[in-house]
């Protein structure tokens, strides 16, 4: 049975197998594995992670044709931001901000196992991040939660660095030859 107030649907839990499901807990609807719908409510994600969907955002995303790169029409890519909205308001609301679990965040991340597509919902998250050029709490849940749960392909790992350390990190080989001493700068 769908929760009240949502269109009928299959819903998932955020919860894991074999605990008890509260009144308060979020529910998900489902979407088949690898579906353009799973990836793109990751991109979704991290699109409202900070409260608000920016122009810039927006913006960045429509540069890098990402509803088309996902599979999707763009009102297909609309409601998947619809749906996910709606399915965290209500329960998924600590006062006047919205809180999305661990588990439920892992649910999402799940729904995609195909290592092409974990490149590209990485790719165009991150694309979001940086397009205001400042990274709030929100979005670097959702990204750093991703590359927990998925692992860092080491291709996408020049992508994210700027994200985990810094915009001005850079590897540098220890030991190599004409090296001089680094400074550590900090903001």
């Amino acid at each position: 049975m769908s929760p009240p107030g949502r269109p009928k649907g299959e819903y998932r839990s955020a919860q894991r197998e074999g605990t008890p499901v509260s009144a308060t807990q979020p529910m998900l609807r489902a979407y088949p594995r690898n579906s353009a719908e799973a990836a793109a409510r990751i991109v979704a994600l991290a699109l409202i992670a900070n409260g608000r969907i920016k122009a810039v955002e927006t913006a960045a995303l429509e540069a890098r044709q990402a509803h088309e790169r996902l599979g999707l029409t763009r009102p297909q890519w609309h409601g998947v931001i619809h749906d996910l909205c709606a399915d965290l308001l209500g329960p998924a609301r600590c006062g006047d901000e919205g809180c999305i679990p661990s588990e439920l965040l892992d649910c999402m991340l799940d729904e995609v196992d195909d290592e092409n597509l974990r490149r590209l919902v990485l790719r165009l998250s991150s694309a979001v991040v940086h397009a205001d050029r400042q990274i709030d709490d929100g979005e670097s849940f959702v990204l750093l939660a991703a590359i927990e749960r998925w692992g860092l392909h080491p291709d996408d790992q020049a992508l994210l660095e700027p994200l985990l350390y810094g915009r001005d990190f850079q590897v540098r080989p220890r030991g190599a030859v004409g090296d001089a001493p680094h400074k550590l700068r900090l903001r």
